[in-house]
């Protein structure tokens, strides 16, 4: 984890979120991939971190997750590692990790297409299909009896990335397209 990630870690503590460091950035990452203002979708951020049945509670700064988003945008741009667990060893751990990274990653992907900030392509679909599937390990498919889970984790993971690759690339060519 480099120092953002552990800062938000911290925050996602402070706050008592319910959801892990994977899923954050996870989450995240589809708005990173998006090329779209922060603004445009901030009411997800604000869903996703605030509690709003605590009103008196003091609600979160969000500089720290802006920071991040701007970290994972820049770190896909220029293709290097995104997720938040790639320096573990136990494989059978990043593929759970992957699968909850994967879970909020489709979260923020459909939000972003509900709202039509992205374009709900057949490519897009296809790939939100997918991820479902990896959301699913440890869940529906026995990762426990294998001998070759390093290999599956390479695999999947480099798929993963692939994906997030390709709709940051197609983003941001809508997003030049929009500009002229």
């Amino acid at each position: 984890m480099d120092l953002l990630q552990i800062k938000l870690n911290t925050f996602i503590s402070r706050i008592d979120s319910p959801f892990s460091i994977n899923e954050v950035c996870g989450y995240l990452t589809g708005f990173a991939v998006s090329n779209k203002p922060v603004d445009s979708y901030f009411p997800a951020l604000e869903m996703f971190f605030s509690d709003v049945s605590k009103p008196e509670k003091n609600q979160p700064d969000y500089k720290i997750v802006t920071d991040n988003i701007v970290f994972i945008k820049q770190s896909v741009d220029n293709g290097l590692p995104i997720f938040p667990f790639n320096d573990e060893d136990d494989f059978q751990f990043k593929l759970m990790a992957l699968g909850e990274w994967s879970k909020s990653f489709i979260l923020s992907i459909n939000f972003l297409i509900q709202k039509k900030l992205l374009k709900n392509t057949l490519d897009y679909q296809e790939i939100l299909h997918d991820l479902t599937e990896i959301s699913k390990v440890g869940h529906n498919y026995d990762i426990n009896d294998t001998d070759d889970i390093d290999k599956y984790y390479q695999e999947i993971s480099a798929y993963v990335l692939s994906a997030v690759s390709h709709i940051y690339s197609v983003s941001k060519e809508d997003s030049s397209h929009n500009d002229q």
